[in-house]
Order: structure tokens, then sequence, then C-alpha cells
């Protein structure tokens, strides 16, 4: 955990080509005609936030669905309307979620020059059985070869998503995804674990018995094959699901920002804000995103505290308390680091060791935590039971 002055952007694009048998995340498939007065309402919502001060972004990241649906043009005017409203540093850090299959030489050449320098591509697998369980368009070749044309481009920060713990995934078949990608040789890896939300197509599948329920057991093995598998070739568990080279610094600097508890302001249909001690929350709905967004309200008319805009539904103030037991959850996840004490004392003028002793001593008795003078920090059989970990903070 670091205090910084830095404040990040996040941007939803809600649209997919196909809404994933897993996923519970505000996508839509089949909207695709909307996406332009969508990229407007963005960019309306964005000059909301001219003369509320906020300077020095240092990452910003467009995440879905599927962003690399937008054609690059679209990208250019959003990215005109931040660039006119806050000043950014100049070590920006600009990510873009995409999908195998949406990305070709030719656009890629465009990201870059429109100041993209991070990529994150949603292999999910190797093997073409999880993909089609997965509802996912693609072949682990579209995966390849959007990785090479990145690549070529002159991306040098490209990040593949993978999933484990899959209805009928074995450990063989796991073993087999981070071989592949290992030899791709991608420099950052994020590895998700399923999990099943209800309302969603895979879930249903799994509560009717159609598909059985991941084993509990053989997914803890393939977390700790991939450990020990990725160490090997010179991989860095930075964070309990993010991997990157050792020799080349490829940590994604927007994640650890929200890992900080850090603030961040989110644009579009059903994001988040973390700013001056508020949380905010938009509305979910493109339409309904699009509909406020012309209202010509301004953000200080707003039915939210300023800087709200239109779009906001939701603005909850987090006291201190929260804060602190917040920042304590998200800085677990930061597995070198954890939480400082020293860091954390600076920020709100209490020492973790002596606020959380009673919690700290029973979670260290029970070999979940270290707590020394580096700071606390989830220990091997931790990041195992992390969640039981940090819902000792909530």
């Amino acid at each position: 955990m670091s205090i910084s002055d830095s404040i990040s952007l996040y941007i939803h694009i809600p649209f997919c080509r196909l809404k994933c048998s897993y996923c519970d995340f505000n996508t839509y498939a089949g909207l695709d005609q909307l996406i332009p007065s969508y990229v407007d309402a963005i960019c309306t919502e964005i000059r909301h936030y001219q003369g509320c001060e906020i300077t020095n972004i240092g990452t910003i990241f467009f995440g879905g669905g599927t962003p690399s649906l937008l054609p690059a043009t679209s990208l250019a005017q959003i990215l005109t309307a931040v660039k006119a409203t806050f000043e950014l540093k100049p070590d920006i850090e600009l990510s873009l979620e995409s999908n195998p299959g949406t990305l070709n030489p030719v656009y890629l050449n465009s990201l870059l020059n429109l100041g993209f320098n991070r990529i994150s591509i949603g292999a999910q697998s190797a093997i073409s059985s999880e993909l089609q369980l997965l509802d996912r368009l693609h072949t682990f070749r579209h995966v390849i070869q959007s990785y090479k044309d990145a690549l070529s481009a002159g991306f040098n920060q490209i990040n593949l998503d993978l999933m484990y713990g899959l209805p009928n995934q074995t450990e063989s078949s796991w073993k087999h995804t981070l071989s592949q990608v290992v030899d791709l040789g991608a420099q950052h890896l994020s590895l998700y674990s399923l999990h099943l939300e209800q309302d969603t197509p895979m879930f249903s599948r799994v509560d009717s018995g159609y598909l059985p329920h991941p084993n509990s057991d053989i997914t803890a093995n393939m977390y700790k094959y991939a450990d020990t598998f990725l160490k090997s070739h010179n991989y860095t568990q930075y964070e309990i699901s993010n991997w990157s080279i050792t020799s080349n610094y490829s940590e994604c600097r927007h994640n650890l920002q929200y890992w900080q508890n850090l603030p961040y302001i989110g644009i579009g249909a059903g994001s988040h804000s973390w700013y001056k001690q508020h949380r905010y929350t938009n509305t979910k709905s493109p339409y309904e995103y699009i509909k406020l967004l012309n209202l010509n309200v301004s953000a200080k008319e707003n039915r939210v505290d300023y800087p709200g805009t239109p779009a906001m539904i939701q603005s909850t103030l987090i006291d201190t308390d929260t804060e602190m037991n917040e920042t304590m959850m998200l800085g677990l996840h930061l597995l070198a680091s954890g939480v400082r004490h020293n860091e954390f004392q600076s920020r709100f003028g209490v020492n973790p060791k002596n606020h959380y002793k009673a919690i700290l001593s029973q979670l260290v008795s029970q070999g979940l935590l270290h707590n020394d003078h580096n700071g606390i920090r989830l220990t091997s059989s931790g990041r195992l039971l992390a969640n039981r970990v940090f819902s000792e903070f909530t």
C-alpha cells in the first residue's frame, strides 16, 4: 500500500458480441446500435468533471464488456474529451480490454497511435471444449494470433486472462493451458477462479445437475500448481490473481490503485467511483445512461453530492472505520507488500497492529497472516483461504 496523489479513471464499455455463460457483469449483447449514442454520453459525463480540480490521472482503463468492439474513432473521441477535462500524468498507463477475434494489425496500430500502452486479452483457456463451455466465440489460435499481432504492433504490456475451477476441467487441461501461454511469452497473466453467480446460464446448468459442481480441492490444486509452475518460469505473483514476468516490470498499475484503496473515477453505465470519502454508483442500463446524460443537467444541480453527474444514482459517505477496514481487506490482496504499518498509520493516524490486535493475533495463530516489521501479509495458506481472511475486516 502506498499513498499517492494520482487518480485513476475507469471507462465502462458494456457491449459484447455474446454474453458468456459465467458472466454477471453489466454487459449486453446485441446493442451495437447504441454505440454512437453511448460514446457521446460518455464524453458528456466526462465533461461534467470540468472544474472539479481532478488532476494527476495516472491510469485509464477501458473495461467491459468488450471495449475492442469500439472503432478507433470512438476511442479517439473519448480520449479527446478526457484530455480536455483532466490533467494526465506523462507516464500514464492506458489499458484496453479485448477479446481474441476483435483485434487486427490495423486496429492495434491505431490503438498505439492513440496512446494505449497496455492491452488485456480474454484468452480464458487453450482447450476448445472449455472455451465452448464458457460460450466464448474464439479458439486458442485466435489468442495466439491476437497476442502476436499486439506484440508486432509494438505493445510491450500484454495481459492474458485465464480461468480455472471450471466444471469438467481437469488438472491436466489446466497444466496444458498454462504451458501454452508461457510458451507464447505472455508478460502478464491474470488467473481467475470461476465464481458461480446466480442468474447466469452457468449457474443454472450446475444447479440443475446438467454440469458438475466444480471440485474445490481440484481448484486449490490448480492454484498451487500455477504458483509453482509460473515461479519456475520467472513470473512473480504480486497479487492473489496476478503474475508478471520478473525481468519486465509489467504489474497493472490501474489494479494496484484499487488494491491500495486509492481514488478512482468511474465513467459509463454501471460504473463506480471512490472519491473524497464517497462511493458513487452510476445507473446500470445503457438506455437510461444515455437518457440521463442527454438531460443537460449540470453536475452541481444533480441529485447526488458534487462532483456528481446526471448518470449517478447513489452517493454513499464512507466513514473512517469503514475505509480502514476496506484498506486492510484490499491491501492484503498484494502479496509482497500487503499492508505496511507506517503507511497505514500515515493515512489514518493509527497503527494497524494495534487497531486490529485481536483479529491479527487470531489470524497469525491460524497460520493465515504474517505480521512483522515489514507489514501484514497473507501466508501461503492464507492465499487459499483469502476470502475467510478478508471477511474478518468487513
